[in-house]
């Protein structure tokens, strides 16, 4: 069974109405979903907050807040609690399309106190899962110790495994997280050339870091420097807004530095909050 974490909140409280302003008015969590005898209240990462009144009866059998563990099955993960001897409260509870979840089903714990195993819909980012563990992009270099110095030394980025065969080839593993495949059109790809550099390049892949501020993008810059990759332009602010800094590391490589606009910033940090593990 695979938990990627407390994806819900429960509480059924004679206080409904305090307990709802106090979510709403001072804690500021925003009303996802109103229903007679309950109210959802949506976190930034698309987890849930949901209050019932008293007259909820379908969940009369707990007085106390329930955390509810978001898995990508609930049968599945249901059926291997149970194993385990865990105790289930009722049937496995199918979601309609108003419903924050796909399936839940509350069991007991050894505290005594009740939980609930939740899953999401595919259509919401928390609950879409991957098809595979780890996603690696491999770089074809001629020099690997001078491209090691820009990931390493340059970018910081931790060696997770390196080798070298019988035969003498070698590899090197980075660890990267988080990280994103962005992909352009040509013509996507020579407006950022143009903008960035004033010159179109001829490679047709390139490595793009986002830093939070400009001062920490001098500061890396002066990193990679140090560890052999040099400046290409001046940072320029390009037609989507993002200041940026192209640089040139190993074997011509392409590298740029940037940084978000703070409305995208803060829209793309919600997006990563929701990924799954």
């Amino acid at each position: 069974m695979r938990v990627h974490g407390i994806g819900w909140i429960g509480s059924r409280t004679p206080h409904f109405d305090s307990m709802r302003d106090f979510l709403m008015n001072i804690v500021g969590l925003p009303v996802g979903l109103d229903q007679p005898d309950a109210v959802v209240f949506d976190f930034p990462s698309g987890d849930a907050f949901e209050v019932f009144k008293p007259t909820d009866t379908e969940h009369s059998f707990f007085d106390h807040p329930v955390a509810g563990l978001l898995v990508d099955d609930v049968r599945e993960a249901r059926a291997e609690l149970q194993g385990h001897g865990v105790e289930f409260i009722g049937d496995v509870h199918a979601g309609v399309e108003a419903s924050w979840a796909t399936e839940w089903s509350h069991f007991r714990a050894p505290d005594g106190h009740v939980y609930v195993l939740v899953s999401r819909p595919t259509r919401h980012p928390g609950g879409s899962s991957r098809a595979f563990d780890e996603l690696r992009i491999c770089l074809r270099v001629r020099d690997l110790d001078e491209a090691v110095r820009i990931y390493r030394d340059g970018l910081g980025l931790p060696v997770v495994d390196e080798w070298t065969h019988p035969g003498g080839q070698r590899g090197v593993l980075f660890a990267v997280a988080p990280a994103a495949i962005e992909l352009f059109d040509e013509a996507q790809w020579d407006l950022v050339d143009d903008s960035e550099t004033g010159a179109r390049q001829s490679r047709d892949h390139a490595l793009r870091v986002e830093v939070a501020d400009e001062a920490e993008m001098e500061r890396l810059a002066e990193r990679l420097a140090a560890a052999g990759a040099e400046r290409t332009a001046r940072i320029v602010t390009t037609p989507w807004e993002q200041r940026c800094l192209r640089m040139r590391s190993h074997e011509d490589e392409q590298l740029t530095l940037f940084t978000l606009p703070d409305e995208e910033r803060r829209v793309r940090k919600q997006a990563r909050a929701l990924l799954p593990n």
